[in-house]
């Protein structure tokens, strides 16, 4: 389910802010009918009108949010030298300032919740594989340009497996970019416990140590 783009859409979107406002402070335990219509102003009625069930409710904001972030990363000019836009992304992706901070913590608790809701679940995995698609884009587009420009490219290998060295073709394969949404996904949660302002000076430097080092990233300007 993604958000209503019908009439009732603003509606729907106000219901849904209010709804990760409530999480953001409260956690997923905090939604019911009654807390995310005081919170958006309106009767409960006018809730159910637009989400019959909680889990609706859930589904939305959390679609919501992937709306935000695909929208934000779109958003990243893609032109200069790659190493720069590719990391410009990257960093759209962590928890540097209050918005992020807070619209990360709340994509926690849904994806906590997702663990025993199948419909939460589907979108969890939908959004990891388009999170995936853009890994993959983003290490091609730095393989490129360091073929381009000659700069040595760290050979690559990985304990426990056969891929080892330089993909023929400049292919990017399944493991590279599984391990850059982990790296990724982990620098996001140690610097979420910082909070925004620490997690502004420290994150930048530690992705730059990452790329600098990672298999197939040109030095990062």
């Amino acid at each position: 389910m993604k958000p209503a783009t019908d009439s009732t859409g603003e509606g729907r979107a106000r219901v849904a802010r209010a709804l990760l406002q409530i999480v953001a402070r409260d956690g997923i335990v905090g939604v019911s009918v009654r807390n995310v219509a005081a919170e958006a102003g309106v009767s409960g009625g006018t809730v159910q009108h637009y989400f019959r069930t909680r889990t609706q409710m859930l589904h939305y904001a959390m679609a919501l949010i992937t709306e935000h972030v695909a929208a934000r990363l779109a958003a990243v000019p893609r032109t200069g030298p790659a190493s720069e836009w590719t990391r410009a992304i990257l960093l759209e992706l962590l928890p540097l300032d209050e918005q992020r901070h807070r619209e990360f913590g709340v994509w926690l608790a849904f994806s906590a919740h997702a663990d025993t809701d199948p419909d939460l679940g589907e979108l969890k995995r939908d959004t990891a594989d388009r999170l995936r698609d853009l890994y993959r884009d983003l290490l091609r587009a730095r393989r490129a340009a360091a073929t381009e420009s000659g700069a040595a490219v760290p050979s690559r290998t990985v304990v426990g497996s056969t891929a080892t060295g330089r993909s023929s073709g400049g292919e990017i394969e399944e493991w590279e970019a599984v391990l850059l949404q982990a790296v990724v996904d982990g620098l996001a949660l140690q610097l979420a416990d910082l909070g925004p302002r620490e997690a502004a000076k420290v994150g930048p430097e530690l992705l730059d140590r990452y790329l600098a080092v990672a298999p197939t990233g040109a030095p990062s300007c």
